[in-house]
């Protein structure tokens, strides 16, 4: 049982004025009567200091106060889900895509889902039971099948939306599992507003499904329009020959509606002030528009790339209004400025230095291992490319790394075998963008030391042992090379340079991606550090999560927020993007199929259950007290029979009455009361 109006129960507060008119004593006017011996009483009364009397009960006044009580209980409209028989279980899956974030009211559809949840957890009759499951890309488990009214309450408060597709089938089919040996009347409930591609047979799960589509709907039971303007694509690229800040912004908006709508679309640069480019265009129902816009797009001052924010608005200047406000907005790494720091860590070999200085956006700094080992802990950690040539530290660098001929007996994660001379390269791995455009079968080694150890991919393998090999950690890549390159004639080759310009752009790439993977809206953050690391994490609308690494990576579990996140793990700060740039989530309308015996159906499909509210009954009670009390008010006073009246009273010669009964003379004279 709930209240759907529980605000209603106020009207409560009228029992205080109503108890109080039944113990405040009455304020008597003044007359002026024959004599006061019959008053006498009525005079006490008035000489009395408190303005109450003790209160009497009373017929009239318990009447109306269940009067008072029924009635606000009625204007409350007490309500119940009732939709699990007695003893039956049911497994409720909740959809949590992007779409379920659409506004409906003054609230959402997955507002309308949580607070159905909510309904059903507290009307469990006896002996039912309830479970909980999420329809993400998987179908999580939040609240095993209990009776536990509180822990269900706190799972359905943890559900959230989540962005992406919801795998609706497989959530029903986890749920339908949990039901198999489940008594009569139980089934699954799947609470979703339907706007997934493809269809769903409903009677492969193994229990009675009842879907219930948490929609608006017009009066003939028709899904009700809707309008959404997304962002459903963004690139930024920069321009050639025009300067490393010249870009070129890249969008497509789709316009889902009945009519034509004129929108701005904007760009600006994450954490600073002011627009760098903008575009007015109208679109059209159902129509694509694609916009470039030319900006400038300085790095910030420590040389990252900029993050753009690319955002629509309407034409008039206003807030956008439409149904869902996750694809309004997208964030995508610019080019920015492609300087790349890479620290010479011992005597790099000079054909590789050639490389490096033929690259215009490499700024080269030779440094040491004992250097780098005496900066400051207070000092900002350095943020590049290394190259290790010999030597190598025992901890491996955040971010990327490159190692050239070690010559120690471990190089990071690998052991470092003895020495071979003219080892003959048998294989490469041609799949791995390192080796992109890359061919070693004209190349030969003149010595080298085989790497051993399962913790690396094998990139290029000899009859001797592994020659290069890369070794992947949660906080960066390094590439490790078992030779020195100018004791090879593969300088003299054209895929010589091509390798690393593939490992500049790598590094490139995941310096201005932030450090951490972009992924789909909702998607958790796989947040680089080491094991135990706490990770702190800042979304974009201002919350903050705390997740510990484990294995190299903390799991942060994040919602539906499009934005920048603000990472800060150890002494270092990263970033985190996520937008939902995905024309079918933006889609709202109704496009599931529900089939049952391989035709549609429309019998397992309900519309919003409207409560069993039970207030009609509750106002019948109320009507029934107030007749009663009209009745009691009026009823005829009880009549007195003569025959038991009591006789003349016997005065005595000083003219008292022998028994206390009133005065029969009145006294001479006037007086007042």
């Amino acid at each position: 049982m709930t209240f759907l109006a529980p605000m209603q129960l106020l009207w409560l507060g009228l029992l205080v004025p109503l108890v109080a008119l039944y113990i405040l004593k009455r304020r008597r006017q003044r007359r002026v009567i024959g004599s006061t011996l019959l008053w006498e009483q009525a005079l006490r009364d008035m000489r009395a200091e408190r303005p109450w009397k003790k209160l009497i009960p009373q017929v009239s006044l318990l009447l109306q106060i269940l009067a008072i009580v029924v009635g606000a209980i009625a204007l409350a409209r007490p309500a119940g889900a009732g939709s699990v028989p007695s003893g039956a279980w049911v497994a409720v899956v909740v959809d949590t895509s992007a779409s379920m974030a659409a506004r409906q009211g003054n609230s959402t559809r997955f507002t309308h889902a949580r607070d159905a949840a909510l309904d059903i957890a507290r009307s469990l009759p006896p002996g039912g039971r309830m479970m909980l499951v999420e329809a993400n890309a998987e179908g999580d488990v939040l609240a095993p099948l209990t009776s536990d009214r509180a822990s269900l309450e706190q799972a359905i408060g943890q559900l959230q939306v989540r962005g992406g597709h919801a795998n609706l089938e497989g959530a029903v089919a986890v749920a339908a599992e949990r039901l198999r040996d489940a008594p009569g009347g139980s089934h699954v409930l799947l609470l979703t507003d339907g706007s997934e591609d493809g269809e769903m047979a409903l009677d492969q799960s193994g229990a009675p499904v009842e879907v219930r589509l948490v929609r608006d709907e017009a009066p003939d039971g028709t899904p009700a329009p809707f309008v959404n303007t997304a962002i459903i694509d963004a690139d930024v690229r920069q321009r050639t020959g025009e300067g490393p800040d010249r870009c070129d912004v890249f969008v497509r908006v789709h316009h889902h509606g009945a009519e034509a709508r004129d929108v701005f679309v904007s760009a600006s640069i994450d954490g600073r002030e002011g627009v760098v480019a903008s575009r007015r265009v109208t679109i059209e129902p159902g129509a694509t528009e694609s916009i470039v816009m030319g900006a400038d797009l300085p790095p910030s001052p420590d040389g990252r790339a900029a993050v753009v924010r690319v955002s629509i608005a309407p034409g008039d200047g206003g807030a956008l209004d439409d149904d869902l406000s996750l694809d309004d907005l997208a964030v995508v790494p610019s080019p920015g400025s492609r300087r790349l720091p890479v620290f010479l860590v011992g005597t790099a070999p000079r054909s590789v230095q050639r490389v490096l200085r033929s690259d215009a956006d490499v700024e080269l700094f030779a440094t040491s291992l004992t250097a780098l080992a005496e900066r400051d802990a207070d000092e900002p950690p350095l943020d590049g490319l290394f190259l290790y040539t010999g030597d190598t530290p025992v901890v491996p660098p955040a971010g990327d790394s490159v190692v050239l001929a070690p010559v120690d007996d471990q190089a990071f994660e690998l052991s470092v075998g003895a020495e071979v001379e003219a080892p003959r390269i048998v294989t490469w791995d041609e799949s791995d963008a390192r080796l992109r455009f890359v061919g070693f079968s004209d190349v030969h080694i003149g010595t080298m030391r085989p790497l051993e150890g399962g913790a690396g991919r094998v990139l290029v393998d000899t009859d001797a042992g592994a020659a290069v090999v890369s070794v992947s950690r949660p906080n960066g890549e390094s590439t490790i090379l078992a030779f020195d390159p100018d004791r090879t004639d593969w300088s003299s080759h054209t895929s010589f340079v091509v390798f690393f310009r593939n490992l500049l752009e790598r590094a490139r790439a995941r310096r201005s991606a932030g450090g951490v993977p972009v992924a789909p809206l909702g998607e958790p953050l796989r947040v680089p550090a080491l094991d135990g690391e706490e990770v702190q994490v800042t979304t974009p609308s201002g919350r903050t999560l705390v997740a510990r690494s484990r294995g190299g990576v903390a799991i942060v579990e994040v919602g539906a927020d499009p934005g920048v996140y603000a990472i800060r793990t150890g002494d270092r700060e990263l970033h985190a993007l996520r937008s939902l740039l995905d024309e079918r989530e933006s889609d709202l309308s109704a496009r599931a199929r529900f089939t049952r015996g391989g035709n549609d159906t429309r019998s397992a499909l309900s519309a919003p259950r409207e409560h069993r509210e039970s207030w009609p009954w509750v106002a019948g009670v109320l009507l029934l007290l107030v007749l009663l009390e009209a009745w009691w008010a009026t009823r005829a006073p009880k009549r007195i029979d003569p025959s038991k009246t009591p006789g003349p009273t016997k005065i005595s010669k000083r003219g008292d009455s022998d028994a206390k009964a009133a005065p029969t003379a009145m006294g001479s004279g006037g007086a007042s009361a």
